[in-house]
């Protein structure tokens, strides 16, 4: 398995994987995932093997701050470490940049997700009602980069 910048031919497999993983009220559409990936394009990486999409993460900077936009790993592969190679370098690529601290939301409910951003560091901020279409609270959640 290798992680990859993304390209535009990965995008149908994107879409599968945002309908696999998340509510559909919530999933990317395929314009604004592009959108993403031009005001970025070394922030949108993809984990491929033989030839197929297992995960992707999304990242974008915004002056001295990160944001994780949207991490994801197609459930059958899930618990392999994929997500947190993604992590790893989406992190890396924000360090880059020199970013001050990174950013994320994670649905209150979502454990799972909230335990794997606090192993790499992240620490919840606050809780933000309302924040996903739904009408679902989420955690801002940030890690702080130390220089």
């Amino acid at each position: 398995m290798e992680i990859l910048n993304f390209l535009p031919e990965h995008l149908n497999e994107i879409i599968e994987i945002e309908k696999e993983c998340f509510p559909e009220k919530s999933q990317l559409s395929k314009d604004y995932l592009l959108f993403l990936w031009r005001k970025f394009p070394e922030g949108f990486l993809v984990a491929k093997e033989e030839e197929k999409i297992l995960g992707y993460g999304i990242c974008q900077k915004e002056g001295k701050e990160g944001v994780i936009f949207s991490l994801a790993v197609k459930p059958k592969y899930q618990g392999r470490g994929i997500g947190s190679k993604i992590l790893e370098r989406l992190i890396e690529t924000l360090k880059k940049e020199k970013i001050e601290k990174i950013s994320l939301h994670a649905r209150k409910k979502n454990e799972k997700a909230i335990n794997f951003y606090q192993k790499f560091g992240f620490k919840i901020k606050k809780e933000v009602e309302n924040y996903y279409s739904d009408g679902e609270t989420a955690y801002l959640m940030e890690l702080i980069i130390s220089s």
